[in-house]
């Protein structure tokens, strides 16, 4: 069975209201729900160019200062 790209699930999450209001303000979202699946895949891209950089880095492919 193929695993669909945009699957969702149903979880019951404990959150701090103001952080999830400032949350979803600072992504412009019209949820909440919508505010953390961003935040999520948001953090995700940016972990996923961080171990990229430090891969480059590492080669010494990069130039440094």
């Amino acid at each position: 069975m193929a695993r669909h790209p945009h699957r969702v699930v149903k979880k019951t999450l404990r959150l701090d209201p103001e952080k999830l209001a400032r949350l979803q303000h600072l992504l412009q979202t019209t949820s909440a729900s919508a505010a953390v699946r961003q935040a999520i895949d948001e953090i995700l891209a940016y972990s996923e160019a961080l171990q990229a950089a430090r891969r480059i880095q590492r080669r010494g492919t990069f130039a440094r200062d």
